[in-house]
């Protein structure tokens, strides 16, 4: 049987990791303190300046990188993510609580055969004005093959049209684990493209769309600046009221603390530490979010690389001191990692994986098993994004108690995530999100889905998870991806957000990235 792609929903996110909530809990204006939520304000009397937001009807949003495509199949960055969620829709959401949010469909006919029949909105039409017809659901299917986020659903769906208004999703890997409940995250984040216009800026279904946008979202496509910022506009002909008039993703190199309180945008993602100061303001109301996400180091896997070693993989485990990071990297908001998945992953369990304890001399016999010593020590290239402070600090505490083994830690602070994809690294510390089912994971080591950050073919890690079927099986997969130290999980992550006061916020949402800025607005 051919291999699976997963699909996963990838989030490769140095700043805005804010994938696949699983829970959120937020906190009274301007009470910043996250273990004392009832604490009132210290000082309420100071403001910080505000974009003109309010005043000409628009939200600035940071990114962290700038976008190099809009193409709702072919994009990598999370950045690109938090874009085209807004410019296109699936057939639908599914909301904190479990139930659906039509999007593109109205509505779905679970089939005593196991098979789903969705029905399409009625004069749904896409931002060009044409009307949204079966082609366009057909053309998307055979697309995400294509899909960084859901090309599981070309190998384990077969779709079929009923007539111009509904279609049948039929599953017959069902008895293998992929029926209608295990597939809806993937379902759902399928987009939903114009067929038309994309045979129009494209010749095969493998190329890039670049900026070439035509959806059914809430915004459309306006302007990308060379300095990376994109502008999106309100759709005249959304079918349900959006308030914002205008999207503006301001690309920001440095620290977003510092751009919200320059006023140069309408929320920022915070440290626990500073975020704690933000009661000194009337006009900032803040947020906390448990997130399905686990900050890791990668190993760089290919051949040629020290880190290739599974010797040299684990003795950097046992080198590392988990506490000392989470308490540095998160400013003591974070719990330590020894499960590359997440608490909120269905079937995670602790203690299932190995929960490496810092053991210099047991890194050091390592070591030596792969040919280094006090007189040849191990030289690793450690990347991290230099705009999270915190990350590097963490990177610092790294270096220290790596080198009380026989490792030589050189850190590197990069501007933007390219070398993540290119294995120009030994270490990159990174966060990444993925869906609540542990399937998911499977990309991060399939070379053939373009996401195998750590260049790691291992054929045991690929029969744990062909073998999933339940929770036994998941629990053996989550050993088995973890031990391969191709990726070290550090900290599991709580965000912290503060927004301008003026803001009527919007939830995030299970299963899939960030915000959705439609349910956006601004104060009267």
């Amino acid at each position: 049987m051919k291999k699976l792609k997963s699909g996963i929903a990838l989030l490769l996110v140095v700043l805005l990791a804010m994938g696949c909530v699983a829970c959120s809990s937020s906190t009274p204006a301007n009470s910043a303190d996250p273990q004392n939520p009832d604490q009132p304000a210290a000082d309420a009397g100071k403001t910080k300046p505000s974009t003109s937001g309010k005043a000409d009807n628009s939200l600035t949003i940071p990114i962290n990188d700038p976008p190099t495509t809009l193409d709702p199949d072919l994009f990598l960055l999370s950045t690109e993510d938090s874009v085209i969620s807004q410019i296109y829709e699936p057939l639908f959401y599914i909301d904190n609580d479990g139930n659906y949010m039509w999007c593109v469909a109205e509505g779905v006919t679970e089939n005593d055969d196991g098979s789903v029949t969705f029905t399409l909105r009625d004069g749904l039409t896409f931002h060009s004005g044409d009307a949204l017809q079966m082609e366009d659901i057909q053309y998307s299917f055979d697309r995400c093959q294509y899909s960084t986020l859901c090309s599981v659903l070309s190998q384990t769906v077969v779709l079929e049209p009923v007539d111009e208004k509904s279609f049948t999703m039929s599953f017959p890997m069902a008895d293998q684990g992929y029926g209608y409940d295990a597939l809806k995250p993937y379902i759902q984040l399928m987009k939903i493209l114009n067929k038309s216009y994309c045979e129009e800026h494209i010749s095969a279904l493998d190329e890039d769309l670049k900026f070439n946008a035509d959806g059914t979202g809430p915004y459309k496509f306006a302007e990308k600046k060379d300095n990376g910022d994109v502008t999106l506009t309100r759709s005249e002909n959304y079918y349900q009221d959006v308030a914002i008039e205008t999207l503006k993703f301001k690309f920001i190199s440095g620290n977003y603390e510092t751009a919200f309180e320059a006023g140069d945008i309408d929320f920022a993602l915070y440290t626990a530490s500073n975020f704690k100061l933000l009661d000194q303001y009337s006009n900032v109301n803040t947020e906390t979010y448990s997130v399905n996400n686990v900050t890791m180091l990668i190993n760089n896997c290919v051949e040629g690389s020290p880190t290739a070693d599974p010797n040299v993989r684990q003795a950097i485990a046992y080198a590392l001191n988990r506490d000392d990071i989470t308490v540095i990297g998160t400013s003591d908001a974070g719990s330590p990692a020894y499960n590359l998945a997440n608490p909120q992953i269905k079937y995670w369990q602790e203690g299932i994986c190995t929960e490496y304890q810092p053991d210099i001399d047991k890194a050091n016999e390592l070591l030596a098993q792969a040919g280094y010593s006090a007189s040849n020590k191990c030289e690793l290239t450690l990347i991290v994004m230099g705009s999270q402070t915190n990350w590097v600090s963490a990177c610092e505490v790294m270096k220290e108690t790596m080198e009380q083994a026989n490792f030589i830690v050189n850190i590197e602070q990069v501007a933007d995530t390219s070398r993540f994809f290119t294995y120009d690294f030994d270490l990159g510390m990174i966060s990444i999100a993925l869906t609540t089912n542990f399937n998911s994971y499977a990309d991060l080591f399939n070379m053939e889905s373009g996401l195998d950050l750590a260049g790691i073919t291992d054929q045991t890690v690929t029969d744990a998870f062909a073998a999933m079927v339940d929770e036994e099986t998941t629990h053996a997969a989550m050993k088995a991806a973890t031990e391969s130290n191709a990726y070290i999980p550090l900290f599991y992550n709580m965000y912290f957000y503060a927004f301008d006061g003026g803001l009527n916020h919007g939830p995030l949402y299970n299963e899939f990235s960030g915000f959705l800025f439609r349910d956006f607005s601004w104060k009267d």
